[in-house]
């Protein structure tokens, strides 16, 4: 799920929400556009699968552009719960249905990747010791962090997400 958050995030366009929500990934490769959304039905399956796992979260709103806000309704669950991680990592799987496959492209997804590693770096250095890597060999199917382990509660995140999504897009520009 969180498919190529990153990815959309280094193409500034105003509207883009937090890298660490699921997004509609949309990338321009040698003249061609590739548009990837995160169906209604993948985010109901996973809210449904969270409550039949015992957490209980309130309906995923979605945006203006029609992207799933799980930065929302995912600050409220306890991460240090074994139980709720390992619930929400299973219930993730129904969120990777769907994205850039990137498995084709071995130059594109180095590129991806070391964005992705870039990012989580610099989120790093702005106060949020926590933030993740990005999985290792993502090939754009799926989430680029691992759910569980992005520090929604962290106050710092939304601010080092904002930052270093404006160096990204300045370096890459």
């Amino acid at each position: 799920m969180v498919p190529l958050a990153i990815f959309t995030a280094c193409a500034e366009d105003g509207t883009d929400p937090s890298p660490t929500d699921p997004t509609t990934p949309s990338t321009t490769i040698e003249g061609t556009t590739t548009t990837t959304a995160v169906s209604t039905d993948a985010i109901e399956a996973f809210h449904g699968c969270l409550i039949d796992n015992g957490i209980d979260i309130e309906p995923i709103p979605f945006d203006a552009q029609g992207r799933p806000r799980l930065d929302l309704v995912m600050i409220g669950i306890d991460f240090t719960d074994s139980a709720s991680s390992t619930a929400v990592a299973a219930c993730s799987e129904h969120l990777t249905t769907g994205a850039l496959d990137l498995a084709d492209s071995p130059l594109i997804g180095g590129g991806v990747n070391s964005l992705l590693t870039e990012f989580s770096e610099c989120v790093r250095s702005q106060g949020v010791p926590d933030f993740p890597d990005p999985l290792p060999g993502f090939t754009g199917i799926g989430g680029p962090y691992p759910l569980a382990e992005i520090p929604y509660s962290d106050p710092d995140l939304e601010a080092a997400i904002d930052e270093c999504r404006s160096r990204l897009t300045a370096s890459n520009n």
